[in-house]
């Protein structure tokens, strides 16, 4: 006990169940500044993510919803777009935060579970689910884990792969990964070219326009 009393006024204003009015309402603002809401159109993304990500990067799970919903949302070529000229951050870390969003939906990860860091978050959602049970029975998965202990565990992960593996496999593996990095890859720069060709033939547009 501290023997700190609460005034009476301040007694008397408790609702039943012990919360302030005032606490109510800032759990209130919590949640609503937490709502993702449909938006319409790049600009509306660019105005949330961008108020979300002055704020601090603990709404970092709250932008990955918003890249979750404009990715699927957005024509072809324009979220790329969004990302690359006008959101605070660039293709990496919109990649990370996508991903980590996903895994709290497709339910890899619980919520409350999430590091802070979004950097350790993606670290965990990149692990199979197999390492990342280990990961949640080394009590490495929680809000508070340091980027220290989470790469001790990582390494560790790693160090004991490599020693089960056999040297064919792990080529075979890396083989794997490749292609699919190639193929995202690929996938990525036919978009730039689209948007590069889409861009080129307005500027020619505008051209002929301004000669005739």
């Amino acid at each position: 006990m501290t023997g700190f009393r609460l005034p009476e006024s301040a007694r008397r204003r408790k609702e039943p169940g012990g919360i302030l009015p005032e606490h109510q309402e800032a759990k209130r603002q919590r949640l609503l500044s937490n709502h993702v809401k449909e938006c319409h159109g790049t600009a509306d993304f660019v105005s949330e993510i961008g108020k979300l990500w002055e704020e601090a990067q603990a709404k970092f799970l709250t932008i990955g919803r918003y890249l979750v919903q404009a990715k699927e949302g957005l024509p072809h070529g324009e979220f790329e777009s969004m990302v690359a000229n006008q959101l605070p951050f660039g293709r990496s870390v919109a990649y990370q935060l996508r991903m980590v969003a996903q895994a709290v939906e497709q339910r890899r990860i619980a919520e409350d579970d999430l590091p802070r860091s979004y950097t350790n978050a993606y670290k965990l959602v990149l692990l199979d689910d197999g390492a990342l049970r280990r990961a949640h029975e080394a009590k490495v998965v929680r809000p508070d884990v340091s980027r220290r202990e989470l790469t001790e565990f990582l390494n560790k992960i790693k160090a004991e792969s490599q020693q089960g593996t056999p040297e064919q496999e792990r080529r075979a593996q890396r083989i794997a990964w490749l292609l699919s990095r190639a193929k995202a890859l690929s996938h990525e720069m036919a978009q730039i070219q689209a948007e590069l060709h889409a861009l080129s033939g307005g500027i020619r547009d505008r051209k002929r326009a301004h000669h005739h």
